[in-house]
């Protein structure tokens, strides 16, 4: 039947019918860009907190989010990879902050205690040797040894202790874990430039293309 119809049609029905079905197809390919683009902004602020994680000036042009996490493969390929181009060509420059947004997921005490430590650590102490430590080894978190400098951070300092301990920090993972989630994030590391959400790890060359993009 339908080969029936196209033999009869005319020349000229034939050349309708092709720009037509190009038509349809540049049509649905612009409405799959504009939809992929729509996708990839961020339609809600990001919140700041003071437990936040943060490498650079406050009075940087550029904030980039990191949802990270230090059990994620990828996540530590950016911190050996890419973060130390970005800090020596960004981040020292005064052109970009980098905000850290650790993301945990699980229950686990130890998972748990890894972020905790991190951020009230980073608030309160000095944050640098522990992140070189998790980045290096994070499965270091479920030994006595990591306990033990935890309990000494805390013995040692109350206002780490009442970090650690009280709810501020859990509330904070929480609070997290509700955002990764509400802007439907689907895994780590994702990064946040300005409202545009990169999902993944990338080249540092990839990364910095995107990034004077938005400066």
């Amino acid at each position: 039947m339908i080969s029936r119809m196209i033999k009869r049609l005319k020349p000229i029905e034939w050349v309708a019918t092709v720009v037509s079905l190009i038509l349809i197809v540049l049509i649905g390919i612009k409405a799959w860009q504009l939809t992929g683009k729509e996708n990839n902004k961020l339609k809600e602020p990001i919140s700041n907190s003071p437990l936040d994680i943060v490498f650079g000036n406050d009075s940087a042009q550029l904030t980039i989010y990191a949802y990270i996490s230090y059990h994620c493969g990828y996540c530590r390929l950016f911190f050996t990879d890419v973060y130390p181009e970005l800090e020596k060509e960004f981040i020292a420059s005064g052109k970009v902050r980098l905000v850290l947004k650790l993301v945990e997921h699980s229950n686990n005490p130890d998972r748990l205690n890894e972020v905790k430590t991190a951020v009230c650590i980073n608030r309160y102490g000095y944050y640098g040797k522990l992140h070189e430590l998790l980045v290096t080894n994070s499965n270091v978190i479920y030994t006595d040894e990591f306990r033990d400098m935890v309990n000494h951070f805390i013995e040692s300092d109350p206002l780490v202790a009442e970090c650690i301990l009280g709810n501020e920090s859990m509330d904070y993972i929480l609070q997290i874990r509700h955002e990764f989630d509400k802007f439907g994030f689907k895994g780590t590391p994702t990064f946040v430039v300005g409202n545009e959400v990169i999902q993944g790890f990338m080249p540092y060359d990839q990364f910095k293309s995107i990034l004077l993009k938005h400066i």
